[in-house]
């Protein structure tokens, strides 16, 4: 399953679960809103739009590319192999995008199972987070920049491998999450003091 350049795909409708068997893939410019869950990111049709009471549970049976995308939005997704998000964002502001609804560029990654690696490169945006998401594999978190001094935050998620970040700005951090250190086997570069013991 493909978004394809310029085009979006929101599945973010609480008692409405996509299923994608295979791959799915987002192209340049794209915009993927996929999941969502109370708090974090209320579901679009949710009647508590200050809370939230629904949920989804959306699966991806292969992997999850995005390739210079506009935004990445992912909540409480199951991803069968990898996650990789390789460059994209729109560019270093917090412009109103039209395709977000007048919101900024950004990717998040928030309470998701991935089988794989995740491997997050080259984004520019406004802001980027990767929290409470349970890796089986290394995290790979290299060259990304937000205008906003809070983004890349990178917190609260379990790993089951190595957690590698270099050449970010700003260096990969708590920020005002709330959130506590992640568990990995290993830190490296940016990420060593965002691992606890």
């Amino acid at each position: 399953m493909s978004v394809l350049p310029g085009a979006a795909l929101l599945a973010a409708y609480g008692g409405s679960d996509l299923t994608v068997g295979q791959n799915l893939t987002v192209g340049a410019n794209g915009v993927l809103v996929l999941g969502c869950e109370p708090e974090a990111f209320i579901c679009l049709n949710d009647p508590d739009q200050e809370v939230g009471t629904l949920i989804t549970n959306d699966h991806i049976g292969g992997n999850l590319v995005a390739t210079g995308s506009l935004a990445v939005l992912t909540h409480h997704d199951t991803v069968g192999h990898n996650v990789v998000l390789a460059g994209g964002g729109g560019g270093l502001n917090c412009d109103p995008q039209d395709a977000l609804f007048g919101s900024p560029a950004y990717a998040t990654f928030e309470d998701n199972a991935i089988g794989g690696n995740a491997v997050i490169s080259g984004w520019q945006s406004c802001w980027l987070g990767f929290i409470r998401n349970t890796v089986t594999r290394n995290v790979n978190f290299t060259n990304n920049s937000t205008f906003d001094p809070d983004g890349n935050e990178v917190v609260t998620n379990t790993i089951g491998g190595n957690l590698n970040c270099s050449g970010n700005d700003p260096a990969p951090q708590v920020g005002d999450s709330g959130g506590t250190e992640n568990t990995a086997a290993r830190a490296t570069g940016q990420c060593v003091g965002l691992v606890g013991g």
